[in-house]
């Protein structure tokens, strides 16, 4: 009784999460392929997203704040890779703020690209935040299901 409360209180909050914009339904194909065989699938997906992502972040902003002139051709691939990891998770809001972020880099507009590295650093914390909350659900749903069996 109590595991099916946790479910369908998961389900509401990727429901939540996807009509905010803070995921869409990229996530949702992630959480169907998780099963028995995987039962870790995406909290080990979440979190190599997060580490990658925290890496690249690091690593876009020591090249805009860092450097006399960045290299916008390097900034730009790794911005590109960004997108494509947060496309891949369902970031929607992180992978069009890269795709904004890449357009600066590709008119070379450093301010431009301050600008938007820290609105996607918003936007990443935002993401973090809510993706523990669901790791924590679905952590609490697979020990009541423990418990059960």
């Amino acid at each position: 009784m109590q595991s099916a409360a946790i479910a369908a209180q998961l389900n509401q909050y990727v429901t939540q999460l996807q009509q905010e914009g803070v995921l869409d339904d990229q996530f949702q194909q992630l959480i169907q392929l998780q099963d028995e065989s995987n039962p870790d699938f995406v909290a080990e997906v979440v979190q190599l997203y997060v580490e990658d992502s925290s890496a690249k972040i690091d690593k876009i902003a020591a090249m805009l704040t860092t450097v006399a002139e960045p290299d916008f051709n390097e900034l730009d691939q790794l911005v590109h890779q960004f997108k494509g990891s947060s496309a891949s998770l369902g970031a929607q809001t992180i992978a069009f703020l890269c795709v904004k972020l890449r357009e600066r880099c590709q008119s070379c507009c450093r301010s431009g690209c301050v600008l938007l590295l820290s609105q996607i650093q918003q936007a990443f914390e935002v993401l973090k935040e809510r993706l523990a909350v669901f790791i924590q659900l679905e952590a609490q749903l697979k020990s009541m299901a423990a418990m059960q069996t």
